[in-house]
Protein backbone atom coordinates (compact mmCIF):
# COMPACT_ATOMS: atom_id res chain seq x y z
CA UNK A 1 0.00 0.00 0.00
CA UNK A 2 1.21 3.49 -0.88
CA UNK A 3 1.84 5.80 2.08
CA UNK A 4 0.97 9.45 1.24
CA UNK A 5 2.44 10.68 4.53
CA UNK A 6 5.95 9.91 3.33
CA UNK A 7 5.52 12.32 0.39
CA UNK A 8 6.08 16.00 1.00
CA UNK A 9 3.12 18.27 0.24
CA UNK A 10 0.79 15.27 0.05
CA UNK A 11 -2.01 17.08 1.91
CA UNK A 12 -1.82 20.00 -0.47
CA UNK A 13 -1.95 17.72 -3.49
CA UNK A 14 -4.95 15.82 -2.13
CA UNK A 15 -6.77 19.02 -1.20
CA UNK A 16 -5.95 21.36 -4.06
CA UNK A 17 -5.22 18.89 -6.86
CA UNK A 18 -8.84 18.46 -8.00
CA UNK A 19 -9.37 22.23 -7.84
CA UNK A 20 -6.28 22.79 -10.01
CA UNK A 21 -7.57 20.24 -12.54
CA UNK A 22 -10.90 22.05 -12.77
CA UNK A 23 -9.24 25.44 -13.27
CA UNK A 24 -6.85 24.11 -15.90
CA UNK A 25 -9.79 22.38 -17.59
CA UNK A 26 -11.65 25.69 -17.91
CA UNK A 27 -8.56 27.38 -19.29
CA UNK A 28 -8.01 24.58 -21.84
CA UNK A 29 -11.67 24.70 -22.89
CA UNK A 30 -11.46 28.48 -23.39
CA UNK A 31 -8.31 28.14 -25.50
CA UNK A 32 -9.81 25.40 -27.66
CA UNK A 33 -13.10 27.15 -28.26
CA UNK A 34 -11.50 30.57 -28.81
CA UNK A 35 -10.82 29.67 -32.45
CA UNK A 36 -14.57 29.79 -33.04
CA UNK A 37 -14.63 33.39 -31.92
CA UNK A 38 -12.28 34.23 -34.77
CA UNK A 39 -14.56 32.64 -37.37
CA UNK A 40 -15.94 34.77 -40.19
CA UNK A 41 -19.58 34.29 -39.21
CA UNK A 42 -19.08 36.01 -35.86
CA UNK A 43 -17.34 39.13 -37.26
CA UNK A 44 -18.71 42.02 -39.23
CA UNK A 45 -18.46 41.30 -42.92
CA UNK A 46 -17.13 44.76 -43.70
CA UNK A 47 -13.36 44.55 -43.06
CA UNK A 48 -12.83 48.32 -43.27
CA UNK A 49 -12.00 50.26 -40.09
CA UNK A 50 -14.97 51.73 -38.24
CA UNK A 51 -14.18 55.29 -39.40
CA UNK A 52 -14.37 54.26 -43.07
CA UNK A 53 -17.64 52.30 -42.80
CA UNK A 54 -20.82 53.91 -44.04
CA UNK A 55 -24.11 52.91 -42.46
CA UNK A 56 -26.55 52.78 -45.33
CA UNK A 57 -29.56 52.27 -43.08
CA UNK A 58 -32.17 49.57 -43.55
CA UNK A 59 -32.43 47.82 -46.89
CA UNK A 60 -35.64 48.53 -48.79
CA UNK A 61 -37.09 45.28 -50.07
CA UNK A 62 -39.28 45.88 -53.11
CA UNK A 63 -39.80 42.28 -54.20
CA UNK A 64 -39.50 38.88 -52.50
CA UNK A 65 -35.94 37.54 -52.45
CA UNK A 66 -33.98 34.73 -50.88
CA UNK A 67 -30.68 35.57 -49.17
CA UNK A 68 -28.03 33.73 -47.19
CA UNK A 69 -26.99 35.01 -43.77
CA UNK A 70 -23.32 35.04 -42.70
CA UNK A 71 -23.93 31.82 -40.75
CA UNK A 72 -25.20 30.08 -43.91
CA UNK A 73 -28.92 30.06 -43.14
CA UNK A 74 -31.25 30.75 -46.07
CA UNK A 75 -33.83 33.47 -45.39
CA UNK A 76 -36.70 34.71 -47.53
CA UNK A 77 -37.28 38.48 -47.43
CA UNK A 78 -40.64 39.90 -48.38
CA UNK A 79 -41.57 43.56 -48.97
CA UNK A 80 -42.99 45.54 -46.09
CA UNK A 81 -46.69 46.26 -46.02
CA UNK A 82 -47.81 49.76 -46.87
CA UNK A 83 -46.70 52.18 -44.20
CA UNK A 84 -49.44 53.01 -41.72
CA UNK A 85 -51.24 56.28 -42.19
CA UNK A 86 -50.04 58.97 -39.82
CA UNK A 87 -52.20 59.45 -36.78
CA UNK A 88 -54.32 62.57 -36.83
CA UNK A 89 -52.89 65.34 -34.75
CA UNK A 90 -54.87 66.51 -31.78
CA UNK A 91 -55.02 69.94 -30.34
CA UNK A 92 -54.67 70.36 -26.61
CA UNK A 93 -57.62 71.61 -24.64
CA UNK A 94 -56.58 73.76 -21.73
CA UNK A 95 -59.00 73.97 -18.87
CA UNK A 96 -58.59 76.79 -16.38
CA UNK A 97 -58.85 75.46 -12.85
CA UNK A 98 -58.91 77.62 -9.77
CA UNK A 99 -55.88 77.26 -7.57
CA UNK A 100 -56.84 75.36 -4.44
CA UNK A 101 -55.17 76.25 -1.16
CA UNK A 102 -53.71 72.99 0.16
CA UNK A 103 -54.84 71.84 3.60
CA UNK A 104 -52.98 69.64 6.06
CA UNK A 105 -54.69 66.33 5.29
CA UNK A 106 -52.69 64.68 8.09
CA UNK A 107 -55.28 66.16 10.50
CA UNK A 108 -57.66 63.45 9.28
CA UNK A 109 -57.51 60.33 11.44
CA UNK A 110 -55.87 57.55 9.40
CA UNK A 111 -53.93 59.84 7.02
CA UNK A 112 -50.21 60.17 7.56
CA UNK A 113 -47.45 61.88 5.59
CA UNK A 114 -47.17 59.13 2.96
CA UNK A 115 -50.90 58.91 2.27
CA UNK A 116 -51.08 62.71 2.22
CA UNK A 117 -48.44 62.82 -0.53
CA UNK A 118 -50.22 60.05 -2.48
CA UNK A 119 -53.48 62.00 -2.32
CA UNK A 120 -51.68 65.18 -3.40
CA UNK A 121 -50.25 63.31 -6.40
CA UNK A 122 -53.82 62.29 -7.25
CA UNK A 123 -54.93 65.95 -7.09
CA UNK A 124 -56.59 65.87 -3.66
CA UNK A 125 -55.01 68.62 -1.58
CA UNK A 126 -57.89 70.18 0.34
CA UNK A 127 -60.47 69.06 2.87
CA UNK A 128 -63.24 70.01 0.45
CA UNK A 129 -61.81 67.82 -2.32
CA UNK A 130 -61.37 64.95 0.11
CA UNK A 131 -64.93 65.31 1.39
CA UNK A 132 -66.28 65.02 -2.17
CA UNK A 133 -64.31 61.84 -2.90
CA UNK A 134 -65.92 58.46 -2.25
CA UNK A 135 -64.20 55.94 0.04
CA UNK A 136 -64.00 53.51 -2.89
CA UNK A 137 -62.19 56.09 -5.04
CA UNK A 138 -59.79 56.77 -2.17
CA UNK A 139 -59.09 53.04 -1.84
CA UNK A 140 -58.44 52.86 -5.59
CA UNK A 141 -55.96 55.74 -5.33
CA UNK A 142 -54.09 53.94 -2.55
CA UNK A 143 -54.12 50.66 -4.47
CA UNK A 144 -52.79 52.35 -7.62
CA UNK A 145 -49.99 53.88 -5.54
CA UNK A 146 -48.96 50.39 -4.43
CA UNK A 147 -49.95 50.91 -0.83
CA UNK A 148 -51.57 48.06 0.99
CA UNK A 149 -55.32 48.17 1.21
CA UNK A 150 -55.37 47.87 5.03
CA UNK A 151 -56.40 51.50 5.45
CA UNK A 152 -60.07 52.16 6.17
CA UNK A 153 -61.09 55.11 4.02
CA UNK A 154 -64.77 55.02 4.98
CA UNK A 155 -64.60 57.93 7.47
CA UNK A 156 -62.15 60.17 5.62
CA UNK A 157 -64.79 62.08 3.59
CA UNK A 158 -66.91 62.60 6.72
CA UNK A 159 -63.92 63.91 8.71
CA UNK A 160 -62.84 66.11 5.79
CA UNK A 161 -66.36 67.60 5.50
CA UNK A 162 -66.21 68.69 9.15
CA UNK A 163 -62.71 70.11 8.69
CA UNK A 164 -63.72 71.93 5.50
CA UNK A 165 -66.45 73.91 7.29
CA UNK A 166 -64.26 74.50 10.36
CA UNK A 167 -66.16 72.27 12.80
CA UNK A 168 -63.03 71.33 14.75
CA UNK A 169 -64.86 70.38 17.94
CA UNK A 170 -67.18 67.99 16.08
CA UNK A 171 -64.15 66.61 14.24
CA UNK A 172 -62.38 66.02 17.56
CA UNK A 173 -65.42 64.19 18.96
CA UNK A 174 -65.66 62.03 15.85
CA UNK A 175 -61.94 61.24 15.95
CA UNK A 176 -62.23 60.21 19.61
CA UNK A 177 -64.62 57.48 18.46
CA UNK A 178 -62.16 56.24 15.79
CA UNK A 179 -59.15 53.94 16.01
CA UNK A 180 -56.81 54.40 13.06
CA UNK A 181 -59.61 55.99 11.03
CA UNK A 182 -62.05 53.14 11.77
CA UNK A 183 -65.18 53.19 13.86
CA UNK A 184 -65.03 50.96 16.92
Amino acid sequence: MFNFQELMLSGYILCYGPLALIIFGFIAFALLTDKNARSTYLRRLDPRPEAQRVDEGPLAVTQPMQVVTPSGAKVRLVPDAAPPAPAPTRTAVVEVVEAVEPDDLKLIEGIGPKISSVLADAGIVSFEQLSKTTPEALRDILTDAGMSAIHDTSTWPEQAALAAIGEWDALGLLQNELRGGRRD
